[in-house]
């Protein structure tokens, strides 16, 4: 006997929201932060994610980058979150 939760699994295929940002291996010097970065520039185009997205895209390319540029894209962030619409703030808190 299976649970309903269970019987759902094998009959749908998983979507791409069900995978955490923890759920996929990286490089060593990859960062989930850049991966997730990459992830929602695909599905999230309000303009305010996108200019930090761009900003925020050559600091934290790697492991190395994000820990020394980690002030800079958090000062980015607060300026963007500031800025954004509902849209953007959806990507932005992600």
């Amino acid at each position: 006997h299976q649970s309903y939760n269970q019987q759902l699994k094998e009959v749908h295929l998983p979507s791409a929201f069900s995978q955490t940002q923890y759920d996929q291996d990286i490089g060593d010097n990859d960062s989930h932060f850049h991966d997730a970065l990459d992830q929602w520039r695909q599905l999230n185009l309000a303009p305010s994610f996108i200019r930090f997205a761009h900003k925020v895209d050559p600091l934290s390319a790697t492991m190395p980058l994000l820990l020394h540029n980690w002030r800079e894209i958090i000062e980015l962030w607060i300026v963007e979150m500031e800025a954004s619409d509902d849209e953007g703030l959806r990507a932005l808190l992600k």
